[in-house]
């Protein structure tokens, strides 16, 4: 068990600059998908919408994420599901800035499983609202 834990102690570093460029690319697709919708326009589209005829849990994110502005004029703009997904990432990219600017820091074994834990959850927590989504929306 040590010796696997040292693989993943050693390589924690790159699960954290994983993480926060997947968490700017998300906030930041709207700017990214201007030039890969001129270039590419079938990889703007939604595969499931497109299979399916049916909106996916995440249709209108891209719009969502276009449309922040509006939280100035209505705070409940963030309770929408895909805000929430959003205040989890600004907070998820906050961390792992965090956790790569104190690299130096040694990390203990229980601070690395608690992240893992509280990802895993995240993650499930997730899947149940898509499953719901899909489920209410038959």
């Amino acid at each position: 068990m040590k010796k696997t834990f040292g693989f993943i102690k050693k390589n924690y570093i790159y699960v954290n600059e994983t993480a926060l460029f997947l968490c700017i690319y998300v906030i930041l697709f709207p700017i990214i998908a201007i030039p890969i919708k001129a270039i590419l326009p079938q990889f703007n589209e939604c595969t499931y919408l497109r299979i399916t005829g049916k909106p996916c849990p995440l249709c209108g994110g891209t719009r969502y994420i276009q449309n922040l502005y509006k939280v100035r004029e209505n705070i409940t703009y963030l309770f929408h599901p895909f805000g929430v997904i959003l205040v989890f990432l600004f907070l998820e990219s906050i961390y792992r800035i965090y956790q790569i600017l104190t690299r130096k820091k040694e990390k203990t074994e229980k601070q690395i499983k608690v992240d893992f834990f509280v990802h895993i959850l995240v993650f499930l927590c997730f899947s149940l609202y898509e499953i719901v989504y899909l489920i209410v929306t038959n």
